[in-house]
């Protein structure tokens, strides 16, 4: 699973540095996935995909990497702190991979910007991606 118009490669030590501003809890599909695509657009879905997916935020490089809009995020909405912004779709909603230290951590949730909610999507980093890949 490749994506067009990623960011440049990460190396391992970038994502030991983001992990560890993330204290350690990104799940290791994660990382495995951004250390080959570092954000990006999914390939051959002329039909769109299940989740209305646009692309994949970038770590570390890019005009928006996710460093950016998560400070944006917390900025404007607390509740989304410990709420790792991903990706986001065509309406503008983000994403996000659950890194709080309750019974939502790992799962995936979209953040809807208009209404201002948080809708759960899948238990994990690996299952979104078998989700939007199959």
């Amino acid at each position: 699973m490749y994506l067009s118009d990623s960011e440049k490669n990460l190396t391992l030590d970038d994502m030991k540095k983001f992990n560890e501003f993330y204290n350690n809890k990104l799940p290791e599909s994660f990382q495995d996935f951004y250390l080959k695509n570092n954000g990006g657009f999914p390939l051959n879905y002329e039909d769109g995909n299940i989740f209305t997916l646009g692309g994949f935020t970038p770590v570390k490089y890019g005009k928006r990497p996710i460093e950016k809009v998560y400070q944006d995020l917390v900025e404007a909405f607390d509740q989304l702190r410990d709420m790792l912004p991903f990706a986001y779709d065509y309406g503008g909603n983000a994403f996000l991979l659950s890194l709080k230290a309750n019974n939502s951590f790992g799962k995936i949730f979209v953040f809807l910007m208009d209404e201002k909610e948080i809708e759960f999507i899948s238990d994990s980093f690996k299952e979104f991606l078998e989700e939007l890949f199959s």
